[in-house]
């Protein structure tokens, strides 16, 4: 068997040393650039981050019966064709929401401390209540925080209607990005969102798209806090410009959300293996001993705990000024590399 997998997968080949059964699986290591259809012409699985677009011209004529995202998103992975070439598929969801909360909250502090909100007065609008959501929420209300989540998919009791987060100066975004069904997220946050809603400071760290940015900026009472930006890697410099925080869509770039996309896309190969019982349970043990680290206890964090293990405004800074360098937009190089440049972070809870 022969996989191709991106050599940028954290910790991939480190982790695969340690496992059973894996001996006659041939890893071939590339960089994400060098991914295309004749390097996968004889590949039997394909393992990548959301920087490989997976499609009909990736893998027309190859060999690849499977396909593993080590990221939470799944923008790049063409789903419909994949199944129709009944192409087993995968992705990481989930893998990274302590790193994206670890973010906001490190952006919430920043705005409190400059008193743009108040953390004692602003109830929190959260919009979507998955795995990063979900979290946010948790944590804040262990902060003493308060906050509301709603979903329009989910039927929980403990979820408020669409206009009770509207009601909220401050709105946090958590939903993918999507253009079809009944609650398309494609500029769902545009001009009708600001006229009827109360927000004044809106943080996004989901998709660029899901904010419509040029009815954003003709707007001067919101605070725009953003991670991520419309027509990346080739994002408006006006847009970053106006962000109160802007930074190189890195809010799940944590060493721990790195490394569990690893685990996951492992954890799924032991299970698509057909490998004798004991060796699959050794395998994830192993394989979940990496998740093993000393967190701090979610009852004794605070607010400021997130703010100081994370210097937010420093790269917002560094991000701002290399926009403003490049004129009216970031070419994709440059928005790559200071991607790529991010500086390691620890998720603490």
């Amino acid at each position: 068997m022969k996989i191709v997998v991106d050599e940028k997968i954290k910790l991939f080949s480190n982790i695969v040393n340690e496992l059973d059964c894996f001996e006659n699986i041939e890893f071939i290591y590339i960089n994400s650039k060098e991914i295309d259809n004749n390097i996968l012409i004889d590949a039997d699985a394909l393992f990548i981050r959301s920087t490989t677009i997976v499609n009909e011209s990736l893998l027309k004529n190859t060999r690849v019966k499977l396909v593993g995202s080590a990221t939470a998103g799944l923008d790049h992975l063409d789903t419909n064709y994949l199944h129709s070439e009944e192409i087993k598929w995968f992705y990481s969801p989930g893998c990274n929401s302590s790193s994206v909360v670890h973010y906001v909250l490190a952006a919430i502090a920043h705005l409190d401390k400059i008193n743009i909100i108040s953390k004692e007065s602003n109830t929190i609008g959260i919009i979507g209540c998955g795995s990063i959501g979900s979290k946010l929420h948790l944590v804040l209300n262990k902060l003493n925080i308060k906050s509301i989540v709603c979903d329009p998919y989910l039927k929980f009791n403990h979820l408020s209607s669409t206009e009770e987060v509207e009601k909220c100066e401050l709105i946090s975004i958590h939903t993918p990005l999507s253009f079809e069904g009944s609650h398309p997220t494609f500029n769902m946050i545009n001009k009708l969102f600001f006229d009827r809603s109360n927000v004044k400071t809106l943080i996004n760290t989901s998709r660029g798209s899901i904010v419509n940015e040029n009815d954003l900026l003709k707007l001067e009472h919101i605070n725009y806090v953003a991670d991520v930006w419309a027509n990346e890697p080739s994002p408006n410099s006006d847009i970053i410009d106006n962000a109160i925080i802007a930074t190189p869509h890195i809010a799940g770039h944590s060493h721990e959300g790195k490394v569990n996309g690893t685990l996951n896309l492992l954890l799924e190969l032991n299970k698509y293996l057909n490998i004798n019982n004991e060796s699959f349970k050794k395998n994830n043990e192993s394989i979940l001993n990496f998740r093993k680290k000393d967190y701090l206890s979610i009852d004794e964090v605070t607010l400021n705990d997130f703010s100081n293990s994370y210097n937010i405004i420093s790269e917002s800074i560094n991000f701002k000024n290399l926009s403003k360098m490049s004129g009216k937009s970031l070419q994709a190089g440059e928005f790559n590399e200071i991607r790529a440049k991010h500086e390691k972070r620890h998720d603490i809870i």
